[in-house]
């Protein structure tokens, strides 16, 4: 069966094959959700899933909001740290090259930053938690490439399927405000990750 690391790799891979949409830099300051500390169980009938998930699998968030995914099939237990920020309501999290590295857990050392591509840039991911479920919404990369090329949107091509929104913290905050639409719908989404909150002193 797959794992919720292979998932969570196939979700976004997925993003990346259709191309990536990453910011200049984080548009607000990051910290740890204290929301998102816990142990989170993928829903087995979120609408991405093509797949069994593993049984034993989660994500374990500690108070620093260090990720650890238990996968099954794995001796290790990668993890990544899952900071972000919250504009108007609504929550963020960003993942440099880094945190990317960690959650897809290659084994490998990090490569270099991409050309083109300031050290300092990071995909984001929106979320929500409403009655112990985790929404997690991916970015509408190919709505927006198309936007981009329309020139409804700006954002600097930094190779064939890569973009980077750029400019000064306010600024990429003025883009969230203006263009909820930039993310997949929580309700109904195909690429929506949804899990549950462990309750205290169960097993997932």
């Amino acid at each position: 069966m797959a794992s919720l690391r292979t998932t969570i790799t196939l979700l976004l891979a997925t993003l990346m094959l259709a191309g990536c949409v990453m910011f200049e830099r984080p548009p607000a300051p990051l910290s740890c959700d204290p929301a998102l500390v816990g142990r989170w169980i993928p829903l087995a009938d979120s609408p991405q899933d093509k797949v069994p998930l593993g049984k034993d699998d989660y994500a374990e968030v500690d108070a620093r909001c260090h990720v650890r995914l238990r996968d099954n099939n794995r001796t290790d237990e990668p993890g990544f740290d899952a900071l972000g920020f919250e504009i108007d309501g609504e929550r963020y999290l960003a993942l440099g090259f880094k945190e990317l590295e960690g959650l897809f857990a290659t084994g490998k050392t990090a490569p270099p930053t991409p050309k083109g591509m300031p050290a300092s840039a990071v995909t984001l991911l929106k979320y929500r938690i409403r009655d112990d479920t985790l929404q997690i919404a991916m970015l509408d990369t190919v709505a927006i490439m198309q936007r981009v090329q329309q020139g409804t949107l700006k954002a600097r091509e930094t190779d064939a399927s890569t973009y980077l929104f750029e400019g000064r913290p306010e600024q990429l905050r003025d883009v969230l405000r203006a263009h909820p639409e930039l993310f997949d719908a929580f309700d109904g989404g195909n690429k929506t990750l949804r899990m549950r909150r462990a309750g205290d002193g169960a097993k997932p």
